[in-house]
């Protein structure tokens, strides 16, 4: 799987798993939304080790099979 399809699936996993747990969209309480956007950042770093590490797994597959 690509790295990038990877990290974007991570991506939007999280983001449905987050709203529908903290009911964004729902009209939820105004005084929550630095935990939304700490959810969400995490959620961005997630995506991003998510492709890193896939990337340094391939290389060390490539690596070992050479």
């Amino acid at each position: 799987m690509s790295p990038l399809i990877l990290g974007v699936c991570i991506y939007i996993l999280g983001f449905i798993i987050a709203s529908l747990s903290s009911s964004i969209f729902d009209g939820g309480q105004i005084e929550f939304s630095y935990y939304y956007a700490i959810i969400f950042s995490i959620l961005y770093l997630s995506a991003i080790v998510g492709i890193s590490t896939s990337l340094i797994l391939k290389e060390l597959r490539n690596n070992r099979n050479q």
